[in-house]
């Protein structure tokens, strides 16, 4: 993909959403010039870099972008279409009852705790992952889990980008 000669509408088209909701992000990228990427993977390196030198404020923003895991299929539409596929593809639409309660309970417990929603990148992951992951991340400190948090939006959005080249 040839990244210098995008026109600018394309560009957030393209890469707008890999951070969710948050296509200023690559609004920034773009603004800074193109010229310089050869490749869609060397946007994506100064798209991270760019989230990794925000302010806590403009992270933890970035954060609360992100939705709660396991939506029943009646709440999707507060989704963006790639979080119901990435959710889908984990089972996360498919839980019996008592899995989506204890699921819920994993996040209420979670965002008390962190204030913040639970993230994990959920590609080749299945539902068992991720109820493991939530309960020894909710074992961890804040500034650790923060760190998490901004480290598996990093993962979902490298994720996202190998779909599109």
């Amino acid at each position: 993909m040839k990244i210098a000669g995008l026109e600018r509408n394309k560009f957030i088209e393209l890469f707008g959403p890999l951070y969710e909701n948050s296509a200023f992000i690559a609004e920034e990228i773009y603004q800074r010039g193109l010229e310089k990427y050869q490749d869609a993977e060397e946007v994506f390196i100064s798209m991270r870099n760019l989230v990794d030198e925000m302010e806590y404020k403009a992270k933890l923003q970035l954060i609360l972008e992100h939705p709660e895991l396991g939506i029943r299929k009646q709440d999707t539409s507060r989704l963006t279409k790639h979080s119901q596929v990435e959710q889908k593809g984990a089972g996360l639409d498919r839980l019996n009852e008592d899995e989506f309660e204890n699921l819920k309970s994993l996040n209420d417990n979670y965002v008390r705790k962190f204030n913040f929603p639970f993230i994990i990148a959920v590609g080749g992951l299945n539902k068992n992952d991720i109820f493991k992951n939530m309960m020894e991340r909710l074992e961890n400190k804040y500034d650790q889990e923060f760190q998490t948090a901004i480290d598996e939006i990093h993962k979902i959005a490298k994720i996202r980008l190998d779909k599109i080249t």
